[in-house]
């Protein structure tokens, strides 16, 4: 009998062997189909963005007060409460809507262009926004995180603002330290 046959006789070793290469084929066949799943990340979006009014349909979204905890990651979210309470005259860096880059969203429309996952929780998604005075449309960048409670916005790039993260750390930071002084 040979060794290979021997050690496959061995019932202990044969049942780790299996059972070992059975996670490695399952982590190999679910892996890529859980990182390039962007179904959770549109969907947010969808309802997000579907909040926002559309023509005769004004219901108020207030993303920045009691709507913030079901939009942001709580780490931006704690970035966006800290620069409302550093606030001189009550306004801070950010001084309108991030989500739609705007100050007012009326008559604005909006597109989900792409959405791309990144890897396990993570995914990046453009969104055009065009507005109703014939503006050039303003494609936003996303970044979306997931959370025990779903997908959150991490941050957000566009033409004026390459980082609301970075805008708001650097702001409150700044704010604080005039605070000190």
């Amino acid at each position: 009998m040979s060794a290979h046959t021997a050690l496959l006789r061995q019932p202990e070793m044969t049942r780790a062997a299996g059972l070992a290469l059975g996670f490695i084929l399952a982590g190999l066949a679910c892996g890529p189909a859980l990182a390039s799943d962007s179904s959770g990340p549109m969907r947010f979006l969808a309802a997000l963005y579907g909040h926002y009014p559309v023509a005769g349909h004004t219901k108020p979204f207030d993303v920045l007060g009691a709507a913030a905890p079901t939009v942001f990651h709580p780490s931006l979210l704690a970035l966006i409460e800290t620069d409302q309470n550093l606030a001189k005259d009550g306004v801070g860096a950010l001084d309108g809507d991030p989500i739609c880059d705007c100050q007012d969203d009326s008559g604005m429309r909006f597109r989900i262009a792409s959405v791309r996952a990144e890897g396990f929780g993570r995914a990046t998604a453009v969104v055009v926004i065009s507005s109703a005075n014939d503006a050039p449309p303003n494609p936003i960048t996303i970044d979306l995180a997931r959370t025990d409670a779903g997908w959150r916005i991490y941050d957000i790039h566009s033409a004026d603002l390459p980082s609301l993260r970075t805008l708001l750390i650097q702001s409150n930071r700044d704010a604080a330290k005039d605070a000190g002084d």
